[in-house]
């Protein structure tokens, strides 16, 4: 029999409500099932410092958030991670095709397949899916736990369009291999995998297991402006969208002309100066069959 440790984050907008029906559904795909909370970096590593090692699978019940907390203990971890997506954007599990219900979470952390994915890393700090500078910093700020539980990812929309009205543009020097860049911008993004905000993506061509961090920063814009080009920020920003510098790199230095608070999946932990790396393969987590297939051909529509 698979033996699963399940960490649920009870804080986690669907976590409190969920978590009898998540450990029952590990159940019934053939697992046995040690439940533990994981609403707290202590929590989280006791746990897996007493049970991680004669385990199976972690499944991890939350958000991106829980998942970046528990990241740093996670890469220390010989057996694959499981992601039930019981956040507010779900990101992560969105860019990996992990199912939403909890049904096809709990069937794929069980019978799904191992896939290594990279790590990014700010200063100390593990993020799964970018990490930001300015506007996503400012719209952080107005996030409530009453909107992320009632509004799910409508409650980020809200937040970013009063967020634009009060974010000012910024300067800021990238320093990545041979290369040297200053920009002024309203938004930089750092991203390790391809979703983020709740329905934004990274590029077009963003992975998580690509190896690469793929940068970008967006002009200042008018409001008219910001909204021609929302589409191509859902899609994933490329070269050809005007106001948008975008670049791949395996490390970049980022500077600011004073301290600038750094996003990481949606937690404001560090600031900048800051360096950014990606850890290859650091972690290996559960996917469906669908995901592997777009991996193999090197893109997602």
């Amino acid at each position: 029999m698979i033996q699963a440790l399940l960490l649920i984050n009870r804080g986690s907008r669907a976590g409190e409500q969920n978590a009898a029906e998540v450990r029952d559904a590990l159940r019934a795909n053939g697992a046995s099932v040690v439940v533990r909370d994981a609403d707290t970096p202590a929590h989280l590593h006791a746990a897996l410092a007493a049970h991680a090692g004669s385990v199976d699978v972690v499944v991890v019940g939350g958000g991106d958030g829980t998942i970046s907390m528990a990241a740093g203990a996670l890469i220390q971890v010989a057996v694959p991670v499981a992601i039930v997506p019981l956040g507010t954007a779900n990101d992560l599990a969105r860019t990996l095709m992990v199912p939403t219900d909890i049904a096809g979470a709990c069937r794929n952390a069980i019978h799904g397949r191992s896939q290594p994915i990279d790590l990014g890393q700010c200063n100390d700090v593990y993020f799964v899916n970018v990490a930001s500078l300015g506007l996503p910093v400012r719209a952080s700020k107005y996030r409530s736990t009453a909107a992320k539980r009632w509004l799910g990812p409508l409650g980020y929309a809200g937040n970013v369009v009063t967020a634009y009205r009060q974010t000012e543009p910024f300067d800021v020097e990238l320093v990545w291999d041979d290369h040297c860049k200053s920009m002024h911008t309203i938004q930089l993004v750092v991203g390790n995998g391809r979703h983020f905000g709740g329905g934004l993506a990274v590029a077009r061509d963003a992975m998580p297991d690509d190896g690469a961090l793929d940068i970008y920063s967006l002009a200042p814009q008018t409001p008219l402006g910001m909204l021609a080009k929302l589409p191509g920020l859902v899609r994933g920003p490329d070269q050809e969208l005007a106001g948008v510098s975008l670049f791949k790199a395996g490390a970049v230095r980022v500077r600011t002309s004073r301290p600038m608070a750094i996003n990481t999946d949606g937690e404001l932990l560090t600031e900048t100066p800051a360096d950014f790396r990606v850890i290859p393969g650091a972690l290996t987590i559960k996917v469906p069959d669908a995901y592997l297939e777009i991996a193999t051909s090197g893109a997602q529509s």
